[in-house]
């Protein structure tokens, strides 16, 4: 039970955060938006994907590889080699992290010239660079605390990372205005190398008070006699197919970009008529979609070092329940979102975008919260039990069929952008049914079939009893907006006193 609660615990902390960090992301780009007008938006949205994206290539599978690293060496008594690992791998991201700012400095007027087209790009770029640097380095130490399982310094710097980034995307956007608009993007894509350097202060100041710790309590560092180079080399072999994976799903998104809106095109679609319904289904749904995620991707990352744990132990009671504790957790959040979002699909499309038409495509995308979830947590079971190289390959198959689906579903005329939808689904399906039957190959994991029929019939309950409280407020001729508000927050409560 103390397990329990302390993964689910941890899950918690990184999702608060997760959600505090995703509402400020959202709200500045208003003001910004306001400020630089949409040609500046444009530069500013030109030169963050390259970071983002260089960042995930170097940077995305750190947390996890030396979560999983630390936490195996702590579990067999090798405190040492934790340090080890902490030191050899800022070592390597302080190094690489380095080269790719200055590579991508030395690079931003061919970039800004032959491949965006557009040379008042560069100074953005050149503004954003730094935050490489900072973000490799904030990645080890926030694996280094994940591979103990403390989740609070990740969640702490996260948002006083997001806090000061924000404050310094405007500041500095307003302050480099009058100078002309490429300075101004360049002033709020700088906001995330503040946004870093303030992340890595408080990251070493939680470094700095758990060494500390340690000194006061006497820890004992034993070595397991592996070099440094070594569990260096062993990091980098488990960060690689976790930072590719996370290209994956960036790419696929421009994949659809094209595809989509083409395939409407094939059917008899006008150009603006298919981007608006792509805009509806990419800019609106899928955004409700990724809301649920941020739940499931803590629950993920909390995950992969209590596996790492219960595998070094050789506790196989303690690694089937944590994995069929992240899975029933991920369930519970994922089936009545699913259920809420599909009911109400056309009403809460009315109510948050004043568009009932995308609920369209809302219908079908809801399910994607299930397998989103499933696969999520699946892969984060594999990458703890030392095998991201099947997460990956199952995120790539996932990509292929992805492709596939949304060519022809979406150019069948009843199904149009319902189609891109249903391809979306299907393929993640396809995905998380993989990682979850090599989860059971790898781990001998035995399912909780029961708990999750249980937990099925609940939200059939709940859905039914949402569908007749709409429907009834509706027909006392209440507003739809208030109507679907208090239908939601039925929903919610009755599914909360259940499971609490």
């Amino acid at each position: 039970m103390e397990n329990k609660k302390h993964f689910l615990w941890g899950a918690f902390i990184l999702a608060v955060a997760g959600g505090i960090s995703k509402l400020m992301g959202a709200i500045y780009r208003i003001p910004l938006a306001r400020l630089i007008g949409p040609e500046g938006m444009a530069l500013y949205q030109m030169a963050y994907p390259i970071y983002t994206t260089i960042l995930s290539l170097a940077t995305a599978g750190v947390p996890v590889a030396i979560s999983v690293l630390v936490s195996r060496r702590e579990t067999e008594g090798y405190s040492g080699d934790s340090r080890k690992i902490f030191r050899v791998s800022l070592l390597i991201l302080g190094v690489s992290g380095l080269i790719l700012t200055l590579a991508v400095m030395q690079g931003a007027h061919f970039i800004a010239d032959h491949i965006l087209n557009e040379p008042r790009a560069y100074w953005p770029i050149v503004a954003v660079a730094p935050a490489i640097f900072f973000a490799g380095l904030m990645s080890v130490y926030r694996g280094y605390f994940q591979g103990y399982q403390t989740m609070m310094p990740t969640a702490v710097s996260q948002v006083i990372e997001q806090l000061f980034r924000v404050t310094a995307v405007l500041i500095f956007a307003y302050l480099l205005f009058p100078r002309g608009l490429e300075f101004a993007a360049a002033g709020a894509t700088s906001g995330a190398v503040v946004g870093g350097i303030a992340g890595i202060v408080v990251l070493f100041i939680y470094y700095y008070r758990f060494r500390k710790k340690q000194r006061h309590d006497q820890v004992e560092l034993n070595y397991s006699g592996t070099g440094s180079w070594s569990l260096g080399k062993e990091m980098v072999y488990m960060a690689i197919p976790v930072s590719f994976g996370a290209v994956v799903l960036p790419l696929l998104q421009i994949v659809d970009a094209i595809i989509v809106p083409g395939r409407l095109e094939a059917i008899h679609y006008s150009h603006s008529q298919a981007m608006a319904l792509y805009g509806q289904l990419a800019g609106m749904a899928s955004v409700l979609i990724s809301l649920p995620a941020i739940l499931t991707i803590s629950i993920g990352t909390s995950l992969v070092p209590a596996v790492a744990e219960a595998l070094a132990r050789s506790d196989r009671s303690m690694l089937y329940q944590r994995i069929n504790y992240a899975l029933r957790a991920g369930m519970i959040v994922s089936l009545p979102c699913t259920a809420g979002l599909y009911i109400l699909a056309y009403p809460i499309s009315d109510l948050l975008y004043k568009l009932p038409q995308v609920g369209r495509a809302l219908e079908p995308m809801a399910f994607a919260c299930i397998v989103l979830a499933a696969f999520q947590i699946s892969s984060a079971g594999l990458q703890g039990a030392g095998r991201p190289e099947l997460a990956m390959r199952s995120l790539i198959i996932t990509g292929v069929f992805k492709v596939i689906f949304n060519y022809t579903l979406t150019s069948v005329p009843a199904l149009n952008i319902r189609g891109a939808a249903l391809g979306t689904v299907l393929a993640f399906l396809i995905g998380s049914s993989i990682n979850i039957i090599s989860l059971k190959k790898i781990t001998g994991v035995i399912y909780e079939k029961e708990r999750l029929i249980k937990i099925m019939l609940v939200t059939v309950v709940m859905t039914l009893g949402v569908k007749i409280v709409y429907q009834a407020l509706i027909g006392a001729d209440l507003n739809s907006h208030i109507s679907t508000l208090l239908a939601i927050t039925a929903g919610v409560a009755f599914t909360a006193c259940y499971y609490c």
